[in-house]
């Protein structure tokens, strides 16, 4: 009887090692990755199952798989986190009407530009989630994230003139404003408000 009191008592402490193996916002951003896969953000009925299924999905992947903790994590601002949604949602709508326009106007080819935009802060998370949500825009996309400058270069739609690119490249940095003040923690904050004033260049 002892024998198998211990037994279950092993049991639960394991399961609960597992479960502290869930970070949670990881697995929201998993999730968020995973609802963008399955086009959860669509209205539609079962938007609300695909949510909750990519987080049980991301949840488990995390205690069979265990990752390393995040340093120094996030710090979730609230308001400046609804900001950051009504930013990024006008800017998938504006983005949206905007390639739209450049695909079905008449006329010579759109042509792109490939934009390499040197990041503020030097948080890994910060460059990660930048790079998501840069992605998430219409006529934009990540090509490659040099990780050591931590810059990134985005495909742009339609940024033919330097003053394009340079219009690109605000917006990014913009973004990246928005997020860290939205979920950075206060020495990427400090990080972005001391290069801001510098006028860090971007190449």
């Amino acid at each position: 009887m002892n024998d198998l009191r211990a037994r279950k008592v092993r049991g639960l402490n394991a399961a609960r090692r597992r479960l502290g193996k869930v970070q949670i916002p990881v697995a929201l951003g998993m999730t968020v990755v995973w609802m963008l896969l399955f086009k959860g953000f669509e209205p539609r009925p079962e938007s609300l199952g695909i949510a909750v299924l990519g987080f049980l999905v991301s949840a488990v992947i995390m205690m069979v798989f265990p990752m390393p903790p995040i340093s120094p994590g996030f710090r979730f601002w609230p308001v400046q986190c609804v900001r950051l949604f009504f930013h990024v949602l006008w800017k998938m709508v504006v983005a949206s009407s905007q390639v739209t326009l450049q695909v079905f106007r008449p006329g010579p080819p759109v042509r792109s530009s490939v934009v390499a935009v040197q990041l503020r802060t030097d948080s890994d998370l910060m460059l990660v989630c930048t790079a998501i949500t840069t992605s998430v825009i219409p006529g934009s996309v990540i090509v490659e994230v040099a990780q050591p400058e931590h810059t990134l270069y985005v495909h742009v739609l339609g940024a033919e003139s330097e003053a394009e690119v340079r219009k690109a490249k605000q917006i990014i940095l913009t973004l990246e404003e928005r997020i860290v003040r939205a979920v950075g923690t206060r020495e990427n904050i400090a990080a972005l408000e001391a290069a801001t004033p510098a006028g860090k260049e971007n190449a």
